[in-house]
């Protein structure tokens, strides 16, 4: 627990040590880790912890969707936790609040538009039958290493025209921005990617590429494209998301399909479209956790909230939510979709959850037609990350 004074406006019996980037709990399960706050506090609609600074956590779903959709009340100026890393992060578009964020958002709803990624499907699915084949014959394979860790990069990067060499290496910068080990700081991180970025922006800009980041960089908006400043961020927001969410979203549904044989079935004989799969797996695994800063002193759900104080929203707990999603825990195939928080909620939906859909459904289709009947290897143990966005750092498969 951390030292650091109580605010004056917390009440003592609201505070629990929980670490977001460590819960208790998180070796063994990420989801579970997280559900503590439901099972814990159902009494609570927001308990506050002392950790990363000290931040407000909402334990239940509603309140996460009410959050990330009311910009005027809690800001996107400070997203990431602790709060003093905020003022390092600047991206766009993720930190600008609307009505200013709408030229950003345009700009790069543009360029992920479902007929641009719809058309690279065939792309997608050669990169995926590849990968799949150079270890199918082996009868296991790490899946972490081997598949996940680099499909969605390798997808990322054909799209961005930039070098597949430079995977680890943008890689490891990335993952000290989103589950940071203390190697180097925040910041640091933050100015390679820029660093990196800056000259292919330079390259493109004002040029006639085709590759999506000429397009978004050269897109005009509204009168007027990106500044310079404006397109080495967005670009390297863009990146973050590209390297990183769909790699830990494949784990996820991978860890779930492996462990759950009649739901493959299911796919398998055609009782359940690979797209409705999909949807339903990604209700109930949810990993990301961004913050909100709070605008004005005001009373929220029956707590005193304060100018400047910091909010996670964190998605996992909508997957497992029963006043949010009826027998939420379970994963039913068939079931009407309506309350998902996987991709966001509100101004600052993920852009990129057409491109997630699509390599997921291209992944599990391939997969299961070459390989339908697989298992979790327990001879390695499978174990779990916690941050801004949750990770199974390794997953071994046999078949």
């Amino acid at each position: 627990m951390s030292t650091e004074r109580l605010p004056e406006h917390v009440p003592e019996h609201l505070v629990r040590d929980f670490n977001m980037y460590a819960p208790p709990g998180i070796e063994k399960d990420f989801h579970e880790a997280w559900v503590r706050l439901l099972q814990e506090d159902d009494s609570c609609p927001l308990v506050w912890t002392q950790q990363n600074e000290g931040h407000w956590l909402p334990t239940r779903s509603s309140i996460i969707e009410e959050i990330l959709t009311d910009y005027s009340r809690f800001s996107s100026r400070s997203i990431i936790l602790p709060k003093s890393h905020s003022a390092d992060h600047g991206l766009l578009p993720t930190t600008i609040d609307p009505p200013e964020h709408h030229f950003y958002r345009k700009t790069l709803n543009h360029s992920m538009a479902p007929a641009a990624i719809n058309a690279m499907g065939e792309d997608i699915r050669a990169i995926v039958t590849s990968l799949i084949d150079g270890f199918a014959d082996r009868g296991e394979c790490n899946f972490t290493q081997d598949f996940a860790d680099i499909l969605p990069i390798r997808v990322f990067l054909s799209m961005m025209d930039l070098p597949e060499k430079d995977i680890p290496q943008t890689k490891y910068w990335t993952d000290q921005l989103i589950r940071p080990d203390g190697t180097i700081t925040f910041a640091e991180a933050l100015q390679n990617l820029k660093d990196y970025i800056a000259p292919y922006v330079d390259q493109r800009m004002g040029a006639d590429g085709t590759d999506m980041l000429s397009r978004m960089i050269n897109t005009e908006t509204n009168g007027r494209r990106l500044t310079r400043e404006e397109a080495i961020k967005l670009s390297i927001q863009v990146f973050i998301a590209g390297v990183d969410t769909v790699v830990n979203l494949l784990g996820f549904v991978f860890l779930f399909l492996a462990r759950n044989k009649p739901h493959r079935q299911q796919i398998i004989t055609g009782q359940i479209s690979v797209s409705d799969a999909v949807e339903e797996i990604l209700r109930r695994f949810p990993l990301v956790t961004v913050a909100r800063e709070v605008t004005e002193d005001m009373e929220f759900h029956g707590v005193q909230l304060k100018a400047g104080d910091m909010v996670a929203a964190p998605t996992p707990l909508a997957g497992m939510d029963n006043t949010f999603t009826p027998n939420a825990v379970a994963v039913e195939f068939g079931r009407k979709q309506g309350n998902s928080l996987t991709f966001g909620r509100g101004a600052h939906t993920c852009p990129g959850k057409n491109l997630a859909r699509v390599e997921l459904r291209i992944a599990i289709e391939e997969w299961l037609r070459r390989i339908p009947d697989f298992d979790v290897n327990e001879d390695a143990e499978v174990s779990f990350s916690s941050g801004i966005v949750g990770v199974v750092n390794q997953l071994n498969l046999r078949w």
